[in-house]
């Protein structure tokens, strides 16, 4: 089983120009007025540009570019429930197997800014030694590994172009339209009135895209769900969507229920985080 990372796109800037014609005697004089004042526009429209980008990206919640260093967390996945709802392929064990040698493991989950590292506490030995050579439980990391591994784009405020990326915001109906330029690719965010993002994606045909939902926090935006296409198809059918709710840890919100929907194989991964503890700077 794999999990799609999906890309982190925001848009690129696109500018126009406008010629006026004068008569002869005023030339000199009036291409010395449109050239300063193009000059003056332009100064002012990327100053409000790039003030809006810093006005978005200071209404989400980013802990780790606060204080938080890392969190650690158990993870409670029932297995019984797991299968009301999943395919079972066959190679995860007998329900007696999965009762009595699997659901009993304990395992925990350590988030950084950088990585997520699921711990069962068992040896690679003792895990070979698991039916099927402990596969349950390692689709069962997998499955936390990329939820978790999927959620700090949002804590980082990466998901939005960094402050020093030349940005061109255009209101539209709904909000705002951000692009920017990311190596080649021109990308695109369509946001609400209120700076909410709600989906981004490469102009063009491409399907490479992806969609978010976010909920008022203590701190802001925090990301409730963030739907990607597997393999970047994102048709229905072959999307990836993680769902997170929120817990307070130390004054730090942390996601504290996850589900993941597998659309192509049929696949739902729902698990709770709890007994968490933070690192921070302080």
């Amino acid at each position: 089983m794999s999990f799609y990372k999906g890309s982190w796109f925001v848009i690129i800037y696109a500018g126009h120009t406008h010629s006026q014609l004068t008569p002869w005697r005023r030339i000199y004089r009036g291409s010395i007025v449109l050239c300063f004042c193009a000059v003056f526009c332009h100064a002012q429209g990327t100053k409000t540009d790039q003030t809006l980008l810093n006005q978005a990206r200071e209404k989400y919640d980013a802990p780790f570019n606060r204080n938080l260093q890392s969190f650690e967390c158990a993870f409670d996945f029932s297995w019984k429930e797991h299968f009301k709802e999943t395919t079972r392929v066959g190679d995860e064990g007998t329900d007696e197997e999965l009762e009595k040698l699997i659901q009993p493991i304990r395992n925990r989950v350590t988030v950084t800014r950088q990585k997520v590292i699921v711990s069962s506490g068992l040896t690679d030995d003792a895990m070979d030694k698991l039916p099927y050579r402990g596969m349950a439980e390692r689709l069962l990391e997998h499955a936390v590994e990329k939820s978790l591994y999927t959620w700090p784009p949002a804590s980082t405020n990466t998901i939005l172009p960094d402050p020093t990326t030349p940005v061109s915001f255009e209101q539209s109906r709904s909000g705002y339209k951000l692009a920017f330029k990311k190596q080649t690719f021109d990308i695109e965010m369509i946001l609400d009135r209120d700076m909410r993002l709600q989906r981004a994606g490469v102009k063009g045909p491409q399907s490479d895209a992806f969609e978010t939902s976010f909920a008022p926090g203590q701190q802001g935006f925090l990301l409730t769900t963030l739907t990607v296409g597997e393999d970047g198809n994102a048709r229905a059918g072959n999307r990836l969507i993680y769902s997170y709710t929120y817990q307070n840890v130390e004054g730090i919100q942390l996601p504290e229920h996850v589900v993941v929907i597998r659309e192509s194989h049929h696949e739902v991964w729902e698990y709770g985080l709890s007994d968490c503890t933070v690192k921070t700077n302080e």
